[in-house]
């Protein structure tokens, strides 16, 4: 990561920044509004209130005005109940995604659009993009990007087949992330028999699945900055399961997850070059269009070959995140995260009015 571009970034951002609100739209555990049971897991996905306290405080420490919403429709109702505010005087920092299936996370970008108001990361095409994990990695496949095989299947297989008997594969529902929907049995070999088990998984999350070929080994996530035509990889951050940085055929499932059962650490300490990781990172983040701060996620087998396994538009930066690990790694703080991500909102904002 280029810390000095980091700095040109903040000098040229602050005085804007300076000059803005904060709307900050996210949802919490404690005031979460699911009301169907077995989607419940979704709120894997929302702040714990001691998250949501780090959040607002890394926002604060800007001394900049700050607004809070835990639910989409307040928001969205106080911005239509107020039609004479200034809304381009506000940026809107979301990681709201309320709902189910395709699109949640995309409603706040889509609605900011629409209303004038700056958000924080992609638009809204390119949230709802990177939320279906088979379209992505076709996408990634296209272009020469290392992905694992992959099929599809909704009341039955898609038109690229099944996978061959006896492989080795991992099944994830398609539009979730946080690990939900995987469970210890997400694991599998192949044969026709585990159809049964893919069908189920389909009904009870109300979606299609991803069947995906597993690849043994260790599990890096990238955190990348892409503003304008500049993207920059902060390094691959190594995933520890049991403090053990070699998984195997271990993987993070939903509960390693809600309850943060597992580390970081710098995985150039065990691979000193990953030069080839950055760069599919980035160009990974170009290919899909992420703006601002987004993550690039890998599995990578012994012999250093490595595959894109998941992206995000939207990463958690609290303490416990590969975004907070990547920063403090270059001796960097919470401070510094909260003017990046602000500060290419403001970039996003000036490149698109020079647009138009």
């Amino acid at each position: 990561m280029e810390i000095n571009y980091l700095k040109i970034l903040w000098n040229e951002t602050y005085e804007a920044l300076m000059k803005k609100r904060i709307f900050i739209v996210c949802n919490t555990k404690s005031e979460s509004h699911i009301t169907v049971p077995e989607q419940s897991k979704i709120a894997t996905e929302y702040f714990s209130d001691d998250e949501f306290e780090e959040i607002a405080s890394m926002f604060a420490a800007l001394d900049i005005p700050m607004d809070f919403f835990t639910y989409e429709d307040n928001f969205i109702r106080h911005i239509l109940n107020n039609p004479n505010e200034k809304w381009s005087d506000y940026l809107v920092y979301n990681a709201a995604q309320s709902g189910f299936g395709p699109g949640r996370k995309s409603l706040i970008p889509s609605f900011c659009n629409l209303h004038g108001l700056q958000c924080t990361g992609s638009n809204a095409y390119v949230v709802s993009l990177c939320r279906h994990k088979y379209h992505v990695n076709k996408i990634l496949s296209q272009h020469g990007i290392s992905v694992p095989e992959t099929w599809l299947y909704f009341h039955g297989w898609n038109t690229n087949g099944v996978p061959p008997n006896g492989k080795k594969v991992i099944i994830k529902p398609i539009y979730e992330s946080a690990s939900i929907g995987i469970d210890r049995d997400a694991i599998q070999i192949y044969d026709p028999h585990i159809d049964e088990l893919i069908n189920k998984k389909m009904h009870i999350h109300r979606q299609p699945i991803l069947v995906q070929e597993f690849i043994e080994g260790y599990e890096a996530e990238t955190p990348i900055i892409r503003i304008e035509n500049e993207t920059y990889s902060c390094g691959p951050v190594g995933i520890s399961v049991d403090n053990e940085p070699l998984l195997g055929d271990n993987f993070l499932d939903y509960e390693r997850i809600y309850f943060d059962k597992y580390t970081f650490y710098n995985f150039e300490d065990l691979f000193r070059q990953t030069a080839d990781i950055n760069k599919c990172a980035k160009t990974a983040a170009n290919i899909l269009g992420i703006e601002g701060l987004g993550r690039i996620d890998f599995r990578i087998k012994p012999d250093g070959s490595f595959y894109v396994t998941d992206v995000s538009t939207n990463p958690h930066f609290v303490s416990h995140s590969s975004v907070s690990f990547a920063f403090k790694k270059r001796g960097l703080n919470e401070l510094h995260i909260a003017k990046t991500v602000l500060g290419a909102t403001i970039k996003k904002g000036d490149k698109n009015d020079r647009v138009l």
